[in-house]
């Protein structure tokens, strides 16, 4: 197994174009340096005068929608800026099952300041799990090139996905409102494949339990991971196939 040390942060084309599997370590240490400091910036170290759970709400929504903006925009860009993967689907399940479990630290201790119910709980923390699982899926098509423009792309792709709701707003939304006065919310669709934006849905401190939005959200989750994992799948069997033809070649 390759080094223990995590130094995926090395810009890309050094002497060894690829990088075997390695435990990631670096990603887990940056992950809880991220929570950490969101954490700080948005509840500090004093509780609130009135410690409710209705005191807690909007600091939770921020707190997750900073992880959805760290699951889609920042572990994306330290892998693309660091050396191509020689198992860039088998980095990614590692990378994700390693910020998964960290998150479930977070998450869970979160029922005891939140009136969430059990339900809702599980339905946010299924909502963490698709939105890693899609960008780690995303994250493999491209994180084993080896080509800048390739990497500079994709985390343009990656980008836009994940600022998408806003994105929607204030464009087609604004446009909307101002030349025909019609509010359009943003499409599930839309809002399911934007971590941050799905995340800061699920832990809005209204309604406290599920509801049939979230379950649609939910659904329509759970089809993008379905996509992207269908096509990282694709990509890993191209990959595999061209380098057996370049073995034979060699041969």
């Amino acid at each position: 197994m390759a080094t223990e040390v995590d130094s995926s942060i090395e810009p890309a084309g050094l002497a060894d174009p690829s990088r075997p599997l390695f435990v990631p370590r670096g990603l887990v240490v940056l992950s809880a340096l991220w929570i950490f400091t969101a954490w700080v910036s948005l509840f500090g170290f004093s509780p609130p005068v009135q410690a409710q759970s209705s005191s807690y709400g909007p600091s939770i929504q921020l707190l997750f929608a900073t992880i959805g903006v760290g699951i889609a925009i920042a572990w994306p860009m330290l892998r693309l800026a660091g050396r191509a993967s020689s198992v860039p689907l088998t980095q990614s399940i590692f990378d994700g099952l390693a910020i998964l479990v960290l998150l479930q630290v977070v998450l869970w201790p979160l029922r005891l300041v939140t009136a969430w119910s059990l339900d809702r709980t599980i339905a946010l923390d299924a909502m963490l799990a698709l939105t890693i699982v899609s960008t780690g899926a995303l994250l493999s098509l491209a994180s084993a090139s080896t080509r800048a423009r390739t990497r500079t792309l994709a985390m343009f792709v990656l980008v836009v996905i994940a600022l998408g709701p806003p994105i929607f707003t204030a464009t087609i939304g604004l446009a909307a409102h101002v030349f025909f006065n019609i509010d359009l919310e943003t499409p599930y669709a839309l809002s399911a494949a934007s971590a941050p934006a799905a995340l800061a849905e699920f832990s809005a401190p209204r309604p406290l339990d599920t509801t049939i939005e979230d379950a649609i959200l939910v659904r329509h989750a759970a089809v993008h991971a379905a996509v992207a994992v269908a096509l990282a799948c694709v990509a890993a069997v191209l990959r595999g196939e061209r380098a057996t033809r370049t073995a034979r070649s060699v041969e």
